[in-house]
């Protein structure tokens, strides 16, 4: 680990000329990057994308040689899949597709196929949530917590599970989505996993806040903001910021949910989260109206069109941002395409 560690403090440019030095061939120091890179997804994932790039480009061309068997194959493919889920994260949809296709072509080399197969369907099928594509969610995760569980990748299993529970959230179905999350949770807890009890607990905080149960949802974010700070993860800290700003919505505290939309925002945006800042500009765009505070509301709109038109979206989606374009120009906010558009935006997959 700690080669791996020497190597990711070596600055890009740097690195090919000293890999003997580095010793960026060797499989120990590349599945300790692959590990390290996994675990900075969710606090840095530009720099993780830029990362995973470096050993892509590095191992693809020209051919190294790494190992004896199939490790080669494997780095190309594991490197293909960080970078492919950093781009998911930034909301850089079409990227990730290119990545996770190039993962399933080296996959396709590797004795482990069928786990690295089932590793790269999960981060497909988070994509299918993020694009709203729900009816072939639910098709496919139990398809592949089946195939999880027969690899005994408990882990892995656990994770498909998030994604039904998100899919109950999107189709308004909170009280099933509550006894979801509270499985999980359980089966977190039981594994001693902590990112996915975070991630359990902080889809808990947003399900209370939507339903106006104050002493629900604050207390699984105290439980949640213990986790994510524990393990460093700034995704998670917005994601309860996010919760929250949407608990004091709900009880009608506009000003006070602001605030905590924005403390979000800046968690965001430094780890460039262009998409869930967009997200975000939108929902603080919709209570300014509410205090009637048009034009503030018309230029977080304005602001957030530009990572908005970068984000891949169905056809409904490009049809709410035509009409809430076309409103803003005419200085009336269409406050059904503002909030149907943000409807569009994926934060709470895996």
């Amino acid at each position: 680990m700690s080669a791996a560690r020497l190597a990711l403090a070596t600055a890009i440019e740097m690195r090919a000329s000293k890999s003997a030095e580095l010793r960026l061939e060797e499989p120990e120091t590349l599945l300790g990057a692959c590990g390290l890179l996994k675990n900075q997804l969710e606090s840095s994932p530009e720099e993780v994308l830029r990362n995973a790039e470096f050993f892509y480009r590095f191992l693809e061309q020209p051919r190294r040689s790494v190992g004896i068997l199939d490790e080669r194959e494997f780095f190309l493919g594991e490197m293909a899949l960080i970078g492919g889920t950093a781009c998911r994260l930034l909301s850089r949809r079409e990227e990730a597709r290119r990545w996770f296709d190039r993962a399933e072509a080296w996959f396709r080399h590797t004795l482990n196929s069928a786990a690295d197969w089932s590793r790269l369907s999960y981060q497909r099928l988070a994509l299918k949530v993020e694009e709203r594509e729900f009816d072939e969610v639910l098709e496919l995760a139990p398809l592949l917590i089946e195939s999880f569980e027969k690899l005994e990748m408990r882990e892995e299993a656990l994770k498909c599970r998030f994604l039904e529970g998100i899919v109950l959230m999107e189709a308004n179905q909170p009280t099933r989505a509550i006894e979801t999350f509270r499985r999980i949770r359980a089966g977190a807890r039981a594994m001693g996993n902590d990112q996915l009890l975070g991630t359990a607990l902080t889809n808990l905080v947003q399900l209370h806040a939507g339903l106006g149960e104050a002493e629900e949802a604050l207390d699984a974010s105290r439980h949640a903001l213990l986790v994510w700070r524990r393990l460093e993860n700034r995704v998670g800290v917005a994601k309860v910021h996010w919760g929250i700003g949407d608990l004091l919505r709900v009880k009608g505290q506009p000003a006070s949910a602001i605030e905590a939309y924005r403390s979000a925002q800046r968690e965001f945006t430094e780890i460039g989260m262009r998409g869930d800042v967009a997200a975000l500009q939108l929902v603080v765009a919709d209570l300014l109206l509410d205090l009637a505070q048009d034009e503030a509301a018309r230029r977080e709109i304005v602001a957030a069109l530009p990572a908005i038109d970068e984000i891949q979206m169905v056809p409904e989606g490009m049809a709410a941002l035509a009409l809430l374009r076309e409103s803003v120009r005419g200085r009336r906010i269409d406050r059904g395409a503002l909030r149907e558009l943000h409807g569009y935006f994926g934060r709470t997959s895996q």
